[in-house]
């Protein structure tokens, strides 16, 4: 999928694109490129004269943040948080590659999986200028770093939500939701100090400290990835001891269920030993041959059985 962004008369315009009627785009237009197909990359390189390694490093899902450049071009890879689809839970995150490619004439950004970042810099910027390239790039490096920001603390929520679930569960589910966040903050940390390293490099770029506004900018975003950096470490640690905390306190509440179904077993196993002894084929059996034998048996199998109960819930009470 292509889409064109162009500013007429002070507003931006968002126009499909046609690959097989579109064989040349006008200078200073914003070009987005999602999930491309053979024949899109194949109009990227002739079209847009965009080298072909952009595109394999842009599509690669292994790839990491950084920088490159090459014959006039300009390539900046960006990880960028999403759920991950491949998962069927709702605390399970990871990240892709998103890149944004600076040509002689045209600024692309390009992704292999729909993300929310393009939507959030459209709707959260009062006015986008495609052709100014540093100032369109600063902008969505500030809007990602307040994703990551947004994305820590819907972490953080469902962290206070399995607590809650946790304090009287015997159950697993809620450790492996618990590891499901833990493995997204450790690709969300890997993530955030890679495109720090980025950020850190277009701090030393001319291009980037031409204009006072842009600098200015380049600053606020430092300040913004810094703090989802200290967010994300910090949850981590809470988390990683939350983990060892629930799993032992699961395993106590185990232990407890197990201590009241000894203390039944014992208390039922009574009357069971009572009822064996009077299973016997003897002759002088006590109270065989009263009319109230069986009653009082019975009575006397409940009485200490009730007996044992009161033994056994004050010797446990007094070892807690």
């Amino acid at each position: 999928m292509i889409r064109q962004y162009a500013e007429i008369d002070g507003k931006l315009v968002q126009t499909d694109v046609d690959i097989t009627e579109t064989k040349s785009v006008p200078h200073g237009i914003w070009i987005e490129v999602m999930a491309p197909t053979a024949p899109e990359i194949d109009w990227m390189k002739t079209t847009l004269s965009v080298p072909p390694e952009f595109l394999m490093s842009a599509l690669d899902e292994e790839e990491s943040a950084h920088i490159d450049s090459e014959e006039g071009a300009k390539l900046i890879v960006l990880d960028v948080p999403i759920y991950d689809t491949q998962k069927k839970s709702k605390n399970a995150y990871t990240t892709t590659p998103f890149a944004i490619i600076h040509t002689a004439d045209h600024f692309i950004t390009l992704c292999s999986q729909d993300t929310n970042l393009i939507k959030d810099v459209l709707s959260k910027n009062k006015k986008i200028e495609p052709h100014k390239k540093v100032r369109l790039t600063l902008q969505f490096l500030y809007r990602l770093a307040s994703t990551y920001i947004s994305f820590l603390k819907k972490i953080d929520n469902q962290t206070r939500i399995v607590e809650k679930e946790l304090q009287n569960s015997m159950r697993n589910k809620e450790l492996f939701d618990l590891m499901d966040l833990n493995k997204s903050l450790v690709y969300f940390s890997t993530a955030i100090n890679a495109n720090k390293v980025v950020i850190q490099k277009m701090t030393r770029t001319p291009d980037f400290k031409q204009y006072e506004n842009d600098f200015s900018l380049l600053e606020d975003t430092q300040i913004e990835i810094d703090q989802a950096n200290e967010m994300c470490s910090i949850y981590r640690d809470i988390l990683a001891g939350m983990m060892d905390a629930f799993a032992s306190i699961i395993s106590n509440n185990l232990n407890i269920v197990m201590k009241v179904l000894a203390i039944v077993t014992i208390v039922l196993s009574i009357p069971t030993l009572v009822a064996s002894f009077y299973g016997m084929n003897f002759v002088n059996i006590p109270l065989a041959g009263t009319d109230y034998g069986f009653y009082i048996a019975v009575v006397g199998s409940f009485l200490l059985s009730v007996a044992g109960a009161i033994v056994l819930y004050r010797y446990t009470k007094r070892v807690k």
